[in-house]
């Protein structure tokens, strides 16, 4: 025997060494078999989890989508339309169909409740859409009332649960699989160094390769995050944990911050936002929800502006007709309530007075003064075209100003006079034509809506006030016609028995010739 190895060592080791040569090839054959199957496990595990996920992301993406559009009722807000959200249910349950006949997976009970859920938020979803569309939000608050959010997550828990704990059960096998391998091949690297070195450099070649793939992929999210979401303007590479929390997190903020808005309160500021990233957010999602608060902002203040305008004039429309019938008392009352509602200290207003039978001969008279919420007896009177009230009248546009002529007017208190800060004079037409106006002075400056409040109510006060003139006039009219009535009827009277004793008188004289003509009779006989 000692003789036949010594004869036959080299071939012996020759075929020692070409064994394990062909042991370390087919063991590093069968480790890398282990290896990309464990690998494509745990993609395969991953997948159905990021798919999974996605369902329930495409539920987010319908109720962000709905509520931006239910506030906002500008179809660039529903991002997310129902198409979107089918393709999705069908795209996702078709991945996680293939995935589960791969890996042998079967939930029977849940995973048709799961994907009836899904269809039928879908559903509910069109439902809203078409509501709020057709701007039936009764019918829109029915459906999330409903919530049938509450009733879907007990399944959908329920099949996340069992799927979990497959997928991890399945990932530990291939993960033990992957250490018996890695545990088989250190054993032939020691026997097999030159062998296994190579085999060894594969390895961390393949790995730097997959670290590199995963670099690319967060950095592309990142960059996605940043053109999408928000860009806080950080360029670096900070990390995978940093990247997927600042995703989720600025998920979060644009969540919080449309809830906030939802709300009215306009002073919510996006966390982050300076002046200096603030251009590089104009056309992402932070960009746009910040530029909606400031629509919603201004389109509340408008409302609010045009809720005080039509409250305004309801109110001054009720006092004009409780004052319709007396032109002294409608315009005092009129003045009063112009000039406590826009919140000036005094307030006058002047009428057109006009000779019928000579149109030149006219002038502006002053009708009514209040300040400091008492009533001012002031006589006054304004040529045409004199002062600012007579130009006015001329110009028939609206004079306001808020440097005041020198002393041109001054409100008076009980700590002296002051010279007011803001002036309006507003013509009242009726029929193109000026009627009356109004002058208002304040220590605060007029609004542009308050303007044009006052330039409408000076319409209804202008036809009130030719209204009750022509009322006057009329009545002026029948009491003339009246007492020239009475003045013909007592006329009448007075002919009447003119005429009766002027047929008495004849008689008389009849019955006198009568008697003398029987008289002379009697004589010639």
């Amino acid at each position: 025997m000692r003789s036949f190895l010594n004869k036959h060592l080299i071939s012996i080791a020759i075929y020692a060494v070409s064994a394990l040569i062909l042991l370390s090839v087919t063991l590093s054959f069968y480790n890398k078999k282990v290896m990309s199957d464990a690998l494509e496990t745990q993609e395969q595990a991953d997948m159905v989890v990021r798919v999974s996920e996605n369902t329930l992301l495409n539920i987010r993406q319908m109720d962000i989508s709905g509520r931006g559009y239910a506030l906002i009722r500008e179809d660039g807000f529903l991002f997310w339309s129902v198409a979107n959200a089918r393709r999705e249910n069908r795209q996702n349950f078709k991945k996680l169909d293939s995935l589960f006949a791969i890996q042998g997976y079967s939930d029977p009970v849940n995973y048709p409740k799961l994907k009836a859920g899904f269809k039928k938020y879908a559903d509910l979803y069109e439902e809203m859409v078409r509501h709020l569309k057709n701007d039936n939000l009764e019918a829109y608050k029915e459906l999330l009332k409903d919530d049938f959010g509450r009733t879907f997550w007990p399944i959908n828990d329920a099949f996340t649960s069992r799927l979990y704990a497959f997928e991890k059960q399945l990932v530990e096998k291939a993960q033990s699989r992957y250490e018996r391998a890695i545990f088989q091949n250190t054993i032939v690297q020691l026997l097999l160094l030159l062998i296994g070195l190579p085999t060894l450099i594969f390895i961390l070649i393949k790995l730097r390769k997959d670290e590199k793939n995963r670099t690319a992929l967060l950095i592309n999210l990142r960059d996605n995050n940043k053109k999408y979401l928000f860009d806080d303007g950080d360029t670096r590479f900070r990390g995978a944990a940093k990247i997927l929390n600042g995703s989720i997190g600025n998920l979060k903020k644009a969540a919080q911050f449309v809830r906030k808005v939802a709300s009215g309160e306009y002073n919510v500021e996006w966390e982050g936002m300076t002046e200096e990233n603030r251009e590089l957010n104009k056309e992402n999602l932070a960009g746009q929800l910040i530029e909606m608060k400031k629509q919603m902002q201004l389109a509340d203040i408008e409302n609010k502006k045009r809720i005080w305008s039509t409250e305004g004039l309801s109110k001054l429309t009720e006092i004009i007709r409780n004052s319709e019938q007396d032109t002294k008392d409608l315009t005092f009352q009129s003045t009063k309530y112009l000039t406590e509602y826009l919140g000036a200290q005094q307030g006058s207003l002047f009428i057109l007075v006009q000779d019928e039978d000579d149109e030149d001969q006219k002038y502006l008279e002053l009708s009514a003064a209040y300040a400091f919420d008492r009533r001012k007896f002031l006589n006054k009177k304004v040529e045409i075209g004199q002062g600012l009230v007579g130009q006015t009248y001329l110009e028939k546009e609206t004079l306001f100003l808020t440097e005041i002529p020198q002393n041109y007017t001054f409100i008076k208190s009980g700590l002296g006079d002051s010279t007011p800060t803001c002036l309006a004079i507003v013509p009242m037409l009726y029929n193109d034509k000026v009627q009356s106006l109004i002058e208002l002075a304040s220590f605060k400056k007029f609004e542009k809506h308050e303007i044009e409040f006052l330039e409408k109510a000076g319409e209804y006060v202008a036809s009130a006030i030719a209204t009750t003139q022509n009322n006057e006039k009329t009545r002026i009219l029948l009491e003339q016609m009246q007492q020239q009535a009475e003045e013909m009827r007592a006329q009448e009277e007075e002919l009447r028995q003119n005429m009766e004793e002027l047929e008495a008188t004849q008689e008389e004289m009849r019955r006198k010739e009568k008697m003398m003509e029987e008289k002379m009779q009697n004589a010639e006989d």
